[in-house]
């Protein structure tokens, strides 16, 4: 250890070379010491033997600036290439434009810090990640490997055959378990494999569920309408899948062509009577689609006739049965009268006649048998002609009351 005072004194010739050996030695041993040396100069080493550390005056001769460990290689301090730290390296936090740590070449390219807690990311001067210790924020967009559905390319530790993937161009899809749930596409969501969309109730402790039966031969799709109708309203499609608000008490829950006996003489709203009339085809196409020509061919191109039911009875059709054999659908009847009987029972009756014969008589007894003769009764047998009425009318009728039957167009 030496130190000096960086002065060679005027003096005798061993003192003036004693003073420049200890002015060497101080150089030599960069002023090492304990403590600081009492004279010092800008930019004058110092060996600080106490702390084992190097030292370099700073430019305004105020204080000693610490380079490095005297005791490790290098001074501790990072070589240029491959620098190895064993303990924190503290940087400034930079900014967007100037990170704190950049590349050469690349000055606006890198990381720093916008404030406590975050680290940013800068490229091209421009933030594209900040991170914070309860989240990230990313404000350009993130890119990740397709991935599949095993391995999706967004998962999490604990999980990770669930998550999100990419299975096709312009294809999201979810995957859990790693079997493919959902997709999201150009078209829309679709849920596979005859999984339900669920909908739970406000504690969420019951739902109501939404799924495709087994099996679907083609595609369907239900367009719902623009509306959310009126009360006692029901939904019906138009064979396409387009749905349209109907209202019930229209009729619209009962089938085309259904034949219903009215206790009323008005034709209700959606019915028409069964009176025979030819009517349009197009105004009632679905009548039309459901009864055709059964009724009558109407004028043959753009009408129809309905059934003709007042003042008739129906009848059940045979469709094969045999009760009434031979019937064609819609076809009529006149009426008939089955083969029958009158049986008339007659146990036989009785004509008494009285005769009173006046006979004069002979012989001692004439009086008496002519008294006799004239209280005797003699019977006989004759035939008598019967008639059997009846109460008969123009037609054969059961009781009936009146009614009007109408058809659902």
């Amino acid at each position: 250890m030496a130190q000096a005072d960086g002065i060679v004194q005027n003096d005798t010739g061993s003192n003036v070379r004693s003073d420049i050996n200890n002015n060497l030695a101080a150089c030599f041993t960069n002023n090492s010491g304990a403590s600081e040396p009492s004279t010092t100069y800008a930019y004058m080493w110092y060996a600080d033997t106490a702390n084992g550390l190097l030292k370099i005056r700073n430019s305004g001769n105020t204080a000693f600036l610490t380079v490095g460990d005297l005791n490790t290689t290098n001074l501790g301090l990072a070589p240029q290439a491959s620098p190895t730290f064993t303990g924190n390296v503290t940087i400034p936090a930079g900014t967007v434009s100037l990170p704190s740590l950049r590349f050469t070449g690349d000055t606006d390219t890198g990381l720093y810090s916008a404030a406590a807690n975050t680290v940013n990311v800068t490229a091209g001067g421009t933030l594209s990640h900040a991170f914070t210790s309860t989240y990230s924020t990313a404000n350009v967009p993130l890119r990740v490997p397709d991935g599949s559905a095993a391995a999706p390319s967004l998962t999490n530790t604990a999980d990770e055959n669930t998550g999100i993937f990419f299975g096709a161009a312009d294809e999201v899809s979810i995957t859990t378990g790693g079997s493919e749930r959902a997709q999201f596409d150009s078209d829309g969501l679709s849920i596979l494999a005859q999984k339900a969309v669920r909908y739970y109730d406000t504690d969420s402790s019951n739902y109501v569920a939404i799924r495709a039966p087994s099996t679907v031969s083609s595609n369907v799709t239900l367009t719902l309408p623009s509306s959310d109708g009126d009360p006692d309203q029901y939904l019906k499609t138009d064979g396409s899948g387009n749905l349209s608000w109907s209202t019930i008490s229209s009729g619209a829950l009962v089938p085309t062509g259904s034949v219903f006996a009215m206790a009323t003489s008005t034709v209700p709203s959606g019915y028409l009577e069964c009176n025979g009339a030819a009517v349009s085809r197009t105004t009632y196409a679905d009548l039309f689609a459901s009864i055709g020509t059964t009724w009558g061919n109407g004028d043959g191109t753009t009408t129809f006739n309905l059934p003709q039911l007042r003042g008739e009875f129906i009848r059940g059709w045979d469709n094969g049965r045999g009760v009434d054999s031979g019937r064609a659908f819609g076809s009529s009847q006149s009426e008939m009268i089955g083969p029958h009987n009158h049986s008339i029972t007659d146990p036989g009756h009785f004509h008494q006649v009285n005769i009173n014969v006046y006979q004069q008589g002979s012989g001692p007894n004439a009086s008496t048998d002519m008294a006799n003769r004239a209280g005797n009764t003699q019977s006989s047998t004759s035939t008598t002609g019967i008639t059997i009425n009846n109460n008969s009318g123009t037609e054969n009728r059961p009781r009936n009351v009146a009614m009007m039957y109408v058809i659902k167009t």
